[in-house]
């Protein structure tokens, strides 16, 4: 059995144990841009009755602040356990909050259960988006909202676009204050 770990392996080793490191800074370092965008995403897109809403990548929930009401079932999962326990921390006791350590090329849910997937500051994080795509649209319901984020500084807005190509875009904004384009997208 070979005992080298490969390139994804490690891309994901490396990934853990980065955002482990930052998990008790999370929020003082990057809060403030998530909250940016996450404050724009949500005046842009009316959430409606979408009930089941999966964050991937949820890092220390700080989408599930603006997002939390009773009525919603929201999942979020994070390759990093430490980022999710600073996540925990704001919603113990809530029974319609669920956080899994898990990676997001192998979601641990069954096909086509969620309303709307969130992926905020994840694709840049990932060895293979495309791939990952493949994966969101597994558990998406047929018209789920995808919402996601990509880092300027790592693509072109083509490129960024051309992740998504096989879901229906139907928005991406570029705008000037934010470090990351933001896509909008049914599948």
């Amino acid at each position: 059995m070979n005992n080298k770990l490969s390139n994804v392996s490690k891309w994901k080793l490396t990934t853990m144990k980065h955002y482990n490191a930052l998990a008790k800074g999370y929020n003082e370092l990057y809060g403030e841009e998530q909250k940016l965008k996450i404050n724009f995403i949500l005046k842009e897109l009316d959430l409606g009755e979408k009930n089941i809403i999966l964050d991937i990548g949820c890092g220390t929930c700080i989408l599930f602040e603006s997002i939390y009401n009773k009525d919603r079932t929201l999942i979020g999962i994070d390759i990093s356990e430490k980022i999710l326990r600073e996540g925990w921390r704001k919603f113990k006791g809530k029974s319609n909050i669920m956080l899994v350590q898990a990676d997001a090329d192998h979601l641990p849910f069954r096909n086509k259960i969620f309303d709307t997937i969130f992926t905020i500051t994840l694709i840049q994080n990932l060895p293979n988006p495309k791939a990952t795509l493949q994966e969101i649209k597994r558990v998406s319901k047929k018209g789920a909202l995808i919402i996601a984020t990509g880092l300027k500084r790592k693509y072109e807005i083509k490129e960024f676009a051309s992740i998504f190509e096989e879901i229906t875009i139907k928005k991406i904004y570029d705008i000037e204050n934010l470090y990351d384009y933001i896509l909008y997208g049914v599948v």
